[in-house]
């Protein structure tokens, strides 16, 4: 039930993040939906649930977006795994604590792809100026509304 669960969630996110991209560039731009597919994953199901995720949503959108095969596998696959752990050790209730959540984890996203970067003297891989402060304000809420949606399907 997991893998439909999850194969579901990455084909919407597919389907938004490029066909609602290609009409509406904000999408593309300041919103990363295979994170926060992953993340949402990680804190809903666990860390297994949300490396998954991570890996799969990442590697998607490696193979469509031209870049380096497995750059985003690799930081996505982190991330979920990431915030399954700590999401056990926080209480992530509120909107004001998703939103930190997911801003903290698009963060820790854009410094893995940063160092990954520099390391293969491939430096770019994250925007300029603002675009990054913005991707991760952007990802924290959808995220805080996807969680608040989960949350309100669980409770009896």
């Amino acid at each position: 039930m997991r893998v439909v669960e999850i194969a579901a969630a990455l084909v919407v996110a597919f389907m938004v993040q490029t066909l609602g991209g290609r009409y509406f560039w904000p999408l593309q731009t300041y919103l990363d939906l295979f994170l926060v597919t992953a993340v949402a994953f990680g804190v809903v199901r666990g860390r297994t649930t949300g490396m998954l995720s991570g890996t799969v949503g990442g590697l998607i959108q490696d193979a469509f977006s031209g870049g380096l095969l497995g750059l985003n596998g690799l930081s996505k696959t982190t991330v979920g795994y990431l915030a399954g752990i700590i999401s056990r050790w926080l209480i992530v209730r509120g909107w004001a604590a998703r939103f930190l959540f997911f801003f903290l984890a698009s963060a820790v996203d854009l410094l893995i792809l940063a160092i990954v970067g520099l390391a293969i003297e491939r430096p770019a891989v994250i925007g300029e100026g603002v675009s990054a402060l913005i991707l991760c304000a952007g990802n924290g809420l959808v995220g805080a509304f996807v969680l608040g949606l989960l949350d309100r399907n669980q409770k009896p």
